[in-house]
C-alpha cells in the first residue's frame, strides 16, 4: 500500500462513524481491505471480542469474490484466526447461523441479513461494526439502510464506516442524506489534488507516457457531425413536449456519461403522460448515443451492421432515419465497407457483342469492397513493436552489465500530469536514455517475453481486440465482412427482393440490380481468402529479433468494468507497457497508482539491500525500469470531450464536498427508539404498550415496504407464508403487486389463484397495487384518455381487474402511490384488531393443522365453487348467503331444510322462491312412453 492509502485508513478508523470519499482510481479496494483487517485484528486482541462480527455491505458478488481472493493471498491476513468470507445467496439459514457463531469478517448481502436480524438469528449486539462500500449507492429505503438502522437501534457502541470513490455522485443535499441514513457524523476527503496523494504519486520514476493522438478519418468525421446534428434536432423535438422541462439539457450534455441519469430524472415522473411520439424520441436518443460510441470503438463493418439492424422493421425504425442527415450517414457508412461499381460491358460468346459496342446491353455491376481497419489497430501494433524493442534492449544491456534483478518491469495506470499538480491535462514525457532501462526478468533461455496489457472499454471491444491480436487485422475484417455479406445478401434475395432494401429506400436510392447475388458471391470469395491466411498472422505469434533472439510477446486484454479487477490483473502480469484503448479516469489513475506502488516496493527492497552493503557478495540495488503507457485518443471526437468532462465534473464535485465539510453541522442525536425515555410516571404505574406487529413474507424483503413499516414503529416478523405477502391481523391479508408484477400476474392467471387462496383463508383479503413514487400514479396515460383510446375488455388491464373483482366480491383493492402511504394505511387497518399469529400464518396450508387450531385462529375455510353456485340460486342475496351457508353446511344440506327454517334465515319471500325452485318437478308433464328421439312441442318444453 501507498502512504496516502495508509493515511486514508487511519483517518477512516479514527472515528467510529466516518465517511471517506476518494477520487476515482485511487485504490479504494486496498483501503477497504486494510480497514477490515485492522478492525478484525483489534477484535482478536481482546478476549471479549474474539467471536465478534464485522460486515461489509453493498458489494456485488464479483467484487466480493475478488476481495476475498485478495485477502486470502495477502500475508497480513494469515495471522488472523478468521479470514474474509463471502455470504452468498447459496447459504442456507443454518449455514449462515454456523458462520456467524464462529465470528470474523463477512461480505454479505443486506437482503439476507435483514430477516436474520429481525428474527433474532443474528443479534446486533454481537456485531463489532459495519463497513459500507460504495455508500453513494445506498438508497433511502434500501436493504443496506435497513441493516444499519437495525444495528444502530440495538448497538450504540459499534462502528459504522463508509467509503466511496465517486465524488461526482454527491451533491450538498446528497451528502447530508447519506450521512443521516448511515448514522455518520465525520468525513474524510482524499481527492487526487490532495497534497499527500500528489507527493506519493510523484515519488520514484514516473512512467513514460506516449500520448498517441489520432485524427478521425474524413468519413468518420462526417458521420460524427451528422449524427450530432440528428441528436440536436431530436433533443429539440423532445423539448417541445409540454409535459417535460428539458431546458437545462443541451447537445453537450447529451454526449456526457451522466446524460441518461439526468434525462431519467425528468422522464420518470411524467412518463405515463407522454405520447408515443415523445417515447419514440427518447428511444431515438439512446440509439444515437450508442451509434456515436460504437463508431469510435468498433470497425466499419460493425457500425454498418448496427445501422442495418435499425432499418429492418418499419414500425420500430427510428424517425430520424428518414431525415436528410440520416441518408448521408447511411451512405457514408456503406461506402466505408463496399461499393457497387459499373464493370466492363457484357460479352456474348466470349466476344464483345454488337449491342455491347453500341452501349445497349449495359454493363455488369461489380462489388468493390473496402477493408478499412480501425484507426487504433495500427497504433496498437506500433506500440507493441516499440515495447518489444525496449524490452530487448534493456535485457541486452542488463546482460552486458551483469546485473541481477529479481522483479520484472512494472507499470502505472495513470499518465504523468502537468505542473499544476492536476490530471486535468495529459501530457507526454520525452524518452529517457535507454541505458536507464536495466531491469531484467528471470532467465528464460534467451527468449524475450515482453508483457503488454491492453485496457479495453467494454467486453465487446475486448473480444474484438483479442481476435485482432490472434489473427491479424486482415483476417478479423474478412471474417466480419464475410458474415455481413452473407446476412445482407440473404436478406436482399428474400421475400422483399433485390429492390426492397429498406435502408436504400431511406436514402432515396435503390440497391443496384443483382446486389443480393453479388453480396452472396463475395461472401464465398471472402471465405476462400480466409482459408489462405496463415493462422499465426497475429501479433501474438513467435518472432525473431534482429540479433537472432526469439521473441514471444505476452499480451493480455482486460476490461475495467469490475471494481479492482484491473488493478489485480496488473499486479499479476507486471507488464512492461500498458495500452489504454480509450482514456478514462478509472484506467489512467489505476496505472498511476500501480506505478507508485511498484516504486514503493522496490525502494523498500533496496533499503534492505543497503543494510548489508559491506558484505562481499551483497547485490547492488536494482534500478527500476520505466513503464511505458500509450494513450490512444481521437482528436475532435466525443471520446476526448467525455474524458475532459468527467475530469471537470469530478473537480467541481470535490470542491463542493470540501466546502460542505467546512460548514456542515454534525448530527449527534440518536434515533427515537434509542433515545432514553422520561422516567416520570405522572402519579401512576406505567402502562405496558404493545407495539403493533405485521407478518411479512421472506420474499417481500426485496421491496422497500418492510423498511417503511419498521420506520413507522411496527414490529416486522419475517416468516415464509404460503398465502399473501403481509398479514395484518387474524382476518386481514394483503397481496402486494407492483405495476409490472400486476400485469404479469394478470396475464398468467397467477393473481386469480392468489386471490382465491386469500378469500379461502381470510375474511378480509386485500390486493395492494403499489406504484413507483418516482413515476406517475396512473394506470392509463392522460394521452390515451384525452383521445378516448381506452377500451375496457378481457385483454385490457382494467378489464382484467374488473373481472377479478367481480369473481371475488370479498377482495378489496387498495391503491398506493408510495411505500410511505402504504405504511400509513396499514397502521389504520390495524387499529382495533388482534395481532397476527406468525405460526398460524406459516402453517395455513400445513397438513397437520387440526380443525380446532383453525377455528381458534378465526379463519374460515370455504368452497369458492360452491359459493358461486349458491349465489346463482333464486332468493339468494349477499345478505343471506353466508347465513344460509352456516345453517346448511353444504349444498345438499339446503334440500333438507324446511320452508319454515328457510324463512327464519332468509325471509319468507326469498325462502319461498328457493324452496319452490329446489322442490319443483320439471318432468311432471313429460309422457312416460315418449321416445327420446321424438321432438316435444314448444309449449310443453317450456312447462315446468
Amino acid at each position: 500500500m501507498l502512504p496516502y492509502q495508509y493515511g486514508a485508513v487511519d483517518g477512516l478508523l479514527r472515528s467510529k462513524t466516518c465517511l471517506a470519499v476518494l477520487g476515482q482510481g485511487l485504490g479504494v479496494q486496498k483501503i477497504v481491505l486494510e480497514s477490515l483487517r485492522r478492525a478484525l485484528a483489534a477484535g482478536h486482541t481482546d478476549g471479549q471480542h474474539a467471536q465478534r462480527l464485522i460486515f461489509l455491505l453493498n458489494t456485488s458478488q464479483e467484487e466480493a469474490e475478488l476481495l476475498a481472493k485478495r485477502a486470502s493471498e495477502d500475508p497480513n491476513w494469515t495471522g488472523l484466526r478468521s479470514c474474509l468470507s463471502v455470504i452468498g445467496p447459496d447459504f442456507s439459514v443454518d449455514d449462515r447461523a454456523a458462520a456467524f457463531s464462529r465470528g470474523g469478517a463477512f461480505i454479505a448481502n443486506a437482503r439476507l441479513l435483514v430477516p436474520d436480524m429481525l428474527s433474532g438469528r443474528l443479534v446486533p449486539g454481537t456485531i463489532d461494526g459495519i463497513f459500507v462500500n460504495h455508500v453513494h449507492g445506498v438508497g433511502e429505503l434500501s436493504a443496506d439502510a435497513f441493516v444499519l438502522r437495525l444495528f444502530r437501534l440495538s448497538n450504540t457502541r459499534g462502528f459504522i464506516r463508509a467509503v466511496s470513490d465517486v465524488p461526482d455522485a454527491f451533491s450538498r443535499v446528497q451528502v447530508e442524506k447519506v450521512m443521516q441514513r448511515c448514522f455518520l457524523n465525520d468525513m474524510e476527503v482524499w481527492p487526487r489534488i490532495r497534497k499527500e496523494v500528489q507527493e506519493t504519486l510523484k515519488q520514484g520514476r514516473q512512467p513514460e507516457v506516449v500520448q498517441i493522438k489520432l485524427e478521425l478519418p474524413p468519413q468518420m468525421l462526417e458521420i460524427q457531425r451528422y449524427i450530432l446534428n440528428i441528436l440536436q434536432s431530436t433533443l429539440g423535438e423532445l423539448k417541445k413536449d409540454p409535459n417535460l422541462d428539458l431546458s437545462h439539457l443541451d447537445l453537450k450534455d447529451s454526449v456526457s456519461a451522466a446524460f441518461d441519469v439526468d434525462l431519467r430524472q425528468v422522464l420518470d415522473p411524467a412518463w405515463q403522460n407522454l405520447g408515443p411520439v415523445a417515447r419514440r424520441l427518447v428511444n431515438d436518443l439512446t440509439g444515437l448515443r450508442r451509434l456515436l460510441k460504437e463508431m469510435l470503438r468498433g470497425d466499419a463493418v460493425d457500425f454498418l451492421r448496427l445501422l442495418d439492424s435499425l432499418c429492418k422493421e418499419a414500425q420500430s425504425a427510428p424517425a430520424w432515419l428518414y431525415s436528410p442527415d440520416a441518408q448521408v450517414v447511411l451512405r457514408l457508412a456503406k461506402e466505408r465497407v463496399y461499393e457497387i461499381c459499373k464493370g466492363p460491358p457484357l460479352e456474348h460468346n466470349g466476344q464483345m457483342g454488337q449491342m455491347g459496342q453500341m452501349g445497349q446491353m449495359g454493363q455488369m455491376p461489380v462489388l468493390q469492397r473496402k477493408l478499412e481497419p480501425h484507426a487504433k489497430w495500427a497504433k496498437i501494433l506500433d506500440a507493441i513493436d516499440r515495447t518489444i524493442s525496449h524490452v530487448a534492449e534493456a535485457e541486452q544491456l542488463c546482460d552486458s552489465n551483469a546485473l541481477s534483478v529479481d522483479e520484472p518491469a512494472v507499470e502505472s495506470r495513470c499518465p504523468v500530469v502537468d505542473g499544476s499538480d492536476s490530471d486535468l491535462e495529459i501530457v507526454g514525457i520525452k524518452h529517457v536514455a535507454k541505458k536507464q532501462r536495466t531491469q531484467k526478468h528471470a532467465n528464460n533461455g534467451g527468449v524475450v517475453e515482453p508483457r503488454i496489457l491492453i485496457i479495453a472499454p467494454d467486453d465487446r471491444s475486448r473480444r474484438q481486440l483479442s481476435t485482432f491480436l490472434h489473427r491479424g487485422s486482415e483476417a478479423t475484417l474478412l471474417d466480419n465482412l464475410g458474415s455481413y455479406f452473407k446476412e445482407r445478401g440473404a436478406r436482399l434475395r428474400g421475400d422483399r427482393g433485390d429492390w426492397g432494401d429498406r435502408s436504400a429506400q431511406m436514402m432515396n436510392t435503390q440497391p443496384q440490380p443483382r446486389e443480393g447475388a453479388l453480396l452472396a458471391k463475395e461472401a464465398e470469395a471472402v471465405a476462400r481468402e480466409l482459408e489462405e491466411i496463415r493462422p499465426d498472422a497475429g501479433a501474438l505469434g513467435l518472432r525473431q529479433l534482429k540479433d537472432g533472439r526469439p521473441c514471444h510477446p505476452r499480451i493480455d486484454v482486460v476490461v475495467e468494468e469490475t471494481e479492482g479487477q484491473l488493478e489485480l490483473r496488473m499486479e499479476e502480469i507486471k507488464p512492461h507497457a500498458v495500452i489504454v484503448f480509450e482514456p478514462t479516469l478509472q484506467a489512467i489513475r489505476t496505472v498511476e497508482v500501480y506505478n507508485a506502488t511498484v516504486h514503493n516496493q522496490t525502494s523498500f527492497r533496496n533499503i534492505k539491500l543497503e543494510v548489508d552493503v559491506d558484505a562481499p557478495d551483497a547485490p547492488a540495488p536494482a534500478p527500476v525500469a520505466p513503464l511505458y503507457v500509450y494513450l490512444l485518443s481521437f482528436e475532435d471526437s466525443i471520446e476526448k470531450y467525455r474524458y475532459q468532462q468527467n475530469l471537470l465534473t469530478e473537480s467541481q464535485a470535490v470542491d463542493a464536498i470540501i466546502r460542505f465539510r467546512q460548514h456542515m453541522t454534525w448530527r449527534v442525536d440518536l434515533p427515537t427508539e434509542v433515545a432514553p425515555e422520561s422516567s416520570r410516571r405522572g402519579g401512576g404505574a406505567r402502562a405496558q404498550v404493545m407495539k403493533p406487529q405485521v407478518v411479512v413474507d421472506m420474499r417481500e424483503f426485496r421491496s422497500t415496504l418492510p423498511f417503511m413499516l419498521h420506520l413507522k414503529g411496527l414490529v416486522v416478523e419475517p416468516v415464509t407464508i404460503p398465502v399473501g405477502d403481509y398479514v395484518l391481523s387474524r382476518d386481514v391479508c394483503v397481496e402486494r403487486k407492483a405495476i409490472i408484477d400486476l400485469v404479469q400476474s394478470l396475464g398468467s392467471g397467477r393473481l386469480y389463484q392468489q386471490a382465491q387462496n386469500m378469500c379461502l383463508h381470510y375474511s378480509n383479503p386485500l390486493l395492494l397495487i403499489e406504484f413507483d413514487p418516482a413515476k406517475g400514479f396512473v394506470l392509463q396515460s392522460s394521452y390515451a384518455i384525452a383521445r378516448r383510446e381506452i377500451e375496457v375488455g378481457t385483454k385490457d388491464l382494467l378489464g382484467k381487474l374488473s373481472l377479478l373483482v367481480l369473481h371475488f366480491p370479498k377482495l378489496r383493492l387498495m391503491w398506493s402511490p408510495s411505500p410511505r402511504f402504504t405504511a400509513d394505511i396499514f397502521m389504520k387497518l390495524k387499529e382495533g384488531r388482534y395481532q397476527p399469529d406468525p405460526r398460524a400464518a406459516a402453517q395455513i396450508d400445513a397438513e397437520d393443522a387440526d380443525a380446532e387450531e383453525l377455528q381458534g385462529s378465526g379463519r374460515v375455510r370455504s368452497n369458492s365453487a360452491a359459493f358461486e353456485m349458491l349465489r346463482k340460486l333464486p332468493g339468494i342475496t349477499p345478505k343471506n348467503m353466508h347465513s344460509l351457508a352456516r345453517k346448511a353446511g353444504t349444498l345438499a344440506g339446503i334440500l333438507d331444510l324446511s320452508l319454515e327454517t328457510l324463512g327464519e334465515v332468509m325471509g319468507n319471500s326469498n325462502a319461498e322462491q328457493l324452496h319452490q325452485f329446489l322442490h319443483a318437478n320439471s318432468l311432471s308433464n313429460v309422457p312416460a312412453t315418449q321416445d327420446r328421439g321424438q321432438e316435444m312441442p314448444e309449449a310443453d318444453a317450456l312447462e315446468t
